[in-house]
């Protein structure tokens, strides 16, 4: 614990672009604030997962590095969501995986045999989901799209899907099953399904992301969802009222498990052990399986046989006992029905006191409500909507007066108006957002690329820019000497010390150096720069681009801008690989003009006295051994395989006495140009004497002695055909390959490939005159 003796928890779980993961994460951040609990966040990635989309996934396994950050001397417990992040995983793997932290560890959504757990069972859940299709709507052709049966949670809703068909009498058919892998890319396995199955009359899917394809795929062919086909889902996310129509599902206490959970893992710390281990499932009706609950025909007769018996009070308990009881348990439900009471006051008014409201008053009721914390962040603007939708339907059923009906039609003419001017202003400002924050982005990357080469600055901008434009906080950049390493076993082993390069705390930048930047792994949740006197919830995430890992960025922040640690994540990364980069340009810069520098003395040198054959052009006898003699002081070169050798023109005097010295000089030149196109860059060529050349070349790794001499006699054919010169030009060559080391002889290398040259040049022809 800190310095106050607060409790500090790290939750992992899967990456928070993941509605599963930000929905968890709003229940675990609740309580961690309410019970005064420091909070650490590691959205991973699923351990050992099979991606269908490598190649934008390839390197999601590196998020999962930061799992091996926590320990016993930063966290006092870890709630881990092993059913998330290791629905992949063997039974053994995840007990493995457990064991590899020394920290009281309380798993959810699965049961680990000698861990404390806590999990939503689904099965009731999905059981009244699918009966609800066969009993309450005769649905006897049902199809089922099924999560990866790797993952616990998908082979259990595919298992009850095959015993509630069996209760029912109806055979299993596996062409009505689809395997998806729990994300919206579904719509070639809906069509296929359906293209299989043209009379299917129902549809579950095994969570609500693998609905959206689905309605897309049914939409397409011109089937109407809640009609022609029902369809339901599971998870009750807020991409369930999100499609049209909004999505029957499965309620899975999903920020509920998360908010139960940081109790339990206080329980933990305190006594050792855990007192909840189990949270119910709950069907949520709405229109995509055809039902339309606030026009229940039954609900509405037993409503309206007393009304009269019904006040303001009541006929609000009995509208939340029909379409709120699910939320009677939630961790957020006073303060939510402290809001919404007083807002259904309003309607009430209308009612039994035949109350007016003027459109202001209407309207500024309905934006207090809608800018409620609860609201924005718990309960949401799409369940807001969803609800007045529902409560509009229930109330303008009801056996009013028709003075009541009128004013109750106006009242939810002006709010349900509003709401939708309000929610598309919404969509426009959440288009402006993502614009800035795209924006933001690229202002990050353009400030790290023109602050490259002064780190002070560089760093200090970064550190200004993750507070004032992502809005944390607190953040803190630590970067890597050291990397982490990914083992056989699939586990990380993490760098001992990180290097603390820059933070930003409540506005003020800075940036460290030196050994001031050194901190232990273990300490980077809790030192003496990050806010102890405070309650706090950070979030760790890798720094990375591709394989490369850069370090971390340990931000502070809350529900409201948790969407902002991915984007910002993944642009700093780049940032810092622009920065790489540059640094490294840079340092080759630097080398190349100090070559350049060293080269051009050597020039003036060499300048000095003649190393150039004038005729060819190539080094001469003296130039040839002062260049292969700078290559041997190059320790770079030592190791290498490297060739020696002589090439002598054969009957170069032949050539001058028939034909003249012009001629001659015409060969040699040839000779030159031949030996040039020959050989690999870096070679050292020089004619050392009349009719003589040397090679020296340090460096053969791309290239054998066989290349060479084929494409040296492909010249010297070539030239001979097509020169249309009375004589042959021709050589002979001897090779000596070496070791390039501070030992070797080069005059004795050279009297081995003289001696390979005499051999060679027995075979050649004598005359040098072409005959016709």
């Amino acid at each position: 614990m800190n310095d106050k003796n607060r409790p500090n928890i790290g939750f992992f779980t899967c990456h928070l672009d993941n509605d599963y993961a930000f929905e968890i994460c709003k229940g675990v951040e609740y309580a961690a604030e309410e019970a005064d609990v420091n909070l650490t966040i590691f959205p991973g990635m699923f351990l050992n997962a099979f991606y269908n989309d490598p190649v934008n996934a390839k390197y999601d396994y590196q998020y999962n590095s930061i799992f091996y950050y926590a320990n016993k001397k930063s966290l006092d417990a870890l709630i881990i969501s092993i059913g998330s992040i290791g629905s992949f995983l063997s039974a053994d793997d995840k007990k493995s995986f457990l064991e590899s932290f020394d920290i009281p560890v309380l798993t959810i959504e699965a049961e680990i045999p000698g861990y404390p757990f806590l999990y939503t069972e689904g099965a009731t859940g999905m059981r009244s989901c699918i009966e609800h299709l066969i009993k309450d709507h005769g649905c006897t052709d049902v199809g089922f799209v099924s999560g990866r049966l790797e993952n616990a949670d998908a082979l259990e809703r595919f298992n009850i899907y095959k015993k509630i068909l069996a209760e029912n009498n109806i055979p299993y058919d596996e062409k009505k099953v689809a395997y998806g892998n729990f994300s919206e890319f579904t719509e070639e396995l809906v069509d296929k399904l359906l293209d299989d199955n043209p009379n299917m009359q129902a549809i579950v899917f095994a969570n609500d992301t693998m609905a959206i394809g689905g309605y897309n795929a049914i939409k397409r062919r011109g089937l109407v969802i809640g009609k022609d086909i029902l369809v339901t889902g599971y998870d009750n996310t807020i991409t369930s009222l999100s499609l049209t129509p909004q999505l029957t599902t499965v309620d899975n206490c999903i920020m509920d498990l998360g908010y139960n959970a940081v109790y339990q893992a206080l329980e933990l710390i305190e006594t050792g052990e855990t007192s909840k281990s189990l949270l119910h499932s709950a069907l949520i009706k709405r229109l995509s399986c055809g039902c339309n609950p606030s026009t229940d025909e039954n609900m509405l007769r037993e409503i309206n046989s007393s009304i009269d018996t019904y006040d303001a009070d009541s006929i609000i308990k009995k509208f939340k006992d029909y379409f709120m009881s699910h939320y009677y348990n939630t961790f957020y439900s006073n303060h939510l029905f402290d809001v919404l009471d007083k807002y259904f006051k309003i309607f009430t008014d209308v009612i039994y006191n035949d109350k007016n409201y003027s459109s202001d008053e209407l309207i500024s009721a309905t934006e207090e409500v809608l800018n409620n914390d609860i609201i924005i962040y718990y309960f949401s603007h799409s369940k807001m909507t969803y609800l007045m939708t529902i409560f509009s339907n229930f109330m303008l059923n009801l056996k009013l007066s028709e003075d009541q009906h009128l004013k109750l039609e106006s009242v939810f003419n002006t709010i349900l108006s509003h709401l939708s001017f309000y929610i598309s202003n919404e969509y426009v400002s959440e288009v402006k957002k993502n614009k800035e924050s795209v924006w933001q982005s690229m202002r990050l990357t353009r400030d790290t690329l023109l602050t490259a080469s002064d780190d002070e600055r560089c760093f200090k901008l970064i550190a200004e820019n993750l507070s004032i434009f992502s809005g944390f906080q607190s953040a803190y950049v630590y970067l890597y000497d050291e990397v982490p390493t990914l083992m056989n076993d699939g586990m990380w082993n993490i760098p001992k010390y990180v290097l603390l390069q820059t933070f930003c705390k409540d506005g003020v930048a800075k940036v460290l150096n030196g050994t001031k930047r050194i901190m232990p792994s273990y300490l980077i949740f809790n030192n003496k720069y990050t806010p102890n006197e405070r309650r706090h919830t950070m979030v760790l995430t890798p720094l990375f681009t591709n394989e490369q890992q850069h370090g971390l960025l340990l931000c502070e922040t809350d529900i409201s801008r948790f969407n902002n640690v991915y984007s910002t994540s993944l642009q700093l990364g780049t940032s810092l690989k622009f920065l790489s980069l540059m640094k490294q340009e840079m340092a080759i810069q630097t080398r190349l003009e100090q070559t350049m520098n060293e080269i051009r003395d050597k020039n003036d040198q060499l300048n000095a006295i003649s190393v150039t054959d004038e005729l060819t052009g190539l080094y001469n006898r003296r130039g040839f051994f002062e260049a292969v003699n700078q290559l041997m002081s190059n320790r770079s070169f030592y190791g290498n395989n490297g060739l020696i050798g002589y090439i002598d023109m054969d009957n170069l005097k032949q050539v001058n006495d028939r034909f003249g010295h012009k001629e001659g000089d015409y060969a040699l030149t040839n000779i030159a140009n031949t030996l040039r196109k020959s050989f690999p860059k870096g070679t050292v060529i020089a004619r050392i004497g009349g009719d003589e050349y040397a090679i020296f070349t340090p460096d053969m790794k791309d290239v054998t002695i066989k290349n060479i001499t084929e494409s040296m006699t492909y010249y010297q054919d070539r030239l001979n055909e097509t020169n249309n010169k009375p004589f042959y030009v021709d050589f002979s060559y001897g090779f000596q390959e070496l070791v390039i080391n501070d030992h070797l002889n080069i005059e004795s290398e050279l009297i081995k490939a003289d001696t390979r040259l005499y051999e060679d040049k027995k075979n050649k022809r004598k005359d040098v005159t072409k005959t016709l």
